[in-house]
């Protein structure tokens, strides 16, 4: 099972620093990762990442840990 998680991250620049913790701890597990910036605004404090994960018990660990920063939008894909 592939899940994709889209993480929608509010306020980049407070919370980028936790938000990179938090994937580094989690490393083993992400496949892929993917930033989608806004070109059209230059330092845009919305950034939405999309992350792979191999496994659905994995994601909801990862989906944890990330929930616990303030303006952390989540969504999922399963495959």
């Amino acid at each position: 099972m592939t899940v994709i998680v889209g993480v929608k991250l509010q306020d980049k620049i407070n919370n980028a620093v936790k938000f990179q913790e938090i994937l580094s701890e989690f490393n083993c597990i992400i496949k892929l990762r993917i930033g989608i910036n806004n070109s059209s605004i230059f330092c845009n404090s919305t950034g939405i990442v999309l992350l792979q994960i191999e496994n659905s018990e994995n994601a909801i660990n990862l989906e944890k840990a990330l929930l616990e920063i303030s303006g952390i939008e989540l969504q999922r894909m399963i495959f």
